[in-house]
């Protein structure tokens, strides 16, 4: 099986996901800093960082919401911060809204980074 999730690296809320992510355990994931591995830019035409995460998992393209809950689906995570993010990303309209504050607060970290 395999997982490869691209995220931005320049990002500091996206850098402490990634940071998460690396502590738990899923299958062979690979967590790869998009500006600098761009093999995701083959995965799907048309896709752009700024739209979210981005998840390939055997082959398929997920990104955003469809990426964070896809994810939560094919890793086996416990705890109360994973099962929130579970009961978050499985409703697609909660999931959404969420994840564009998520976006939101991104622009706004990387304004000010610079």
């Amino acid at each position: 099986m395999s997982i490869s999730l691209y995220y931005d690296g320049d990002c500091p809320f996206c850098n402490r996901y990634a940071d998460i992510l690396k502590l738990k355990k899923c299958f062979d994931i690979k967590i790869l800093d998009a500006r600098v591995d761009k093999s995701w830019k083959e995965c799907k035409e048309g896709i752009i960082l700024d739209d979210g995460v981005i998840l390939i998992y055997n082959g398929k393209c997920f990104q955003g919401v469809e990426a964070i809950d896809m994810l939560l689906n094919i890793c086996k995570y416990e705890g109360v911060f994973f099962s929130l993010q579970k009961f978050i990303f499985s409703n697609k309209f909660l999931g959404n809204v969420v994840y564009a504050c998520f976006k939101f607060f991104r622009k706004v970290a990387l304004a000010i980074k610079g």
